[in-house]
């Protein structure tokens, strides 16, 4: 069975907190995305910038992080974003819809993550890591 979570900024009024939190998602019907965290009796309820979420793409790299969509994956020396386009996780370079490398690279042997898009969007446009 896969691994289905969800990772996003809390917000609480206008302050946008620094980490990110890993959970699972809920959208109320008034528009507002939530997190819920699992803790040891229950869920801690945490309040998401809807720009910040991306879920878990159920693949790891060289060094068995989990790569979520929104990541900035070094492989082999060429940056690609993770992205969930036309119903599957995409490795795109950099960032391009219509340059994007094979469904099933092996990211656990070749790619590195190094940011995200969210608190990293330089990287993609040739910036520093």
């Amino acid at each position: 069975m896969r691994t289905i979570k969800f990772r996003g900024k809390p917000i609480q009024g206008d302050h946008l907190y620094e980490n990110f939190v890993y959970g699972n998602l809920v959208k109320y019907a008034s528009g507002v995305y939530n997190i819920l965290v699992p803790i040891q009796w229950g869920f801690e309820n945490y309040e998401i910038d809807p720009e910040s979420i991306g879920q878990f793409t159920g693949l790891y790299d060289c060094e068995g992080e989990e790569i979520f969509e929104g990541d900035i994956l070094d492989f082999n020396g060429l940056k690609v974003e993770v992205r969930f386009v036309r119903g599957v996780f995409a490795l795109l370079v950099n960032g391009n819809l219509d340059d994007e490398l094979c469904g099933d690279c092996i990211t656990d042997l070749f790619a590195k993550v190094i940011g995200n898009v969210y608190e990293n969007p330089d990287i993609l446009k040739g910036g520093e890591q």
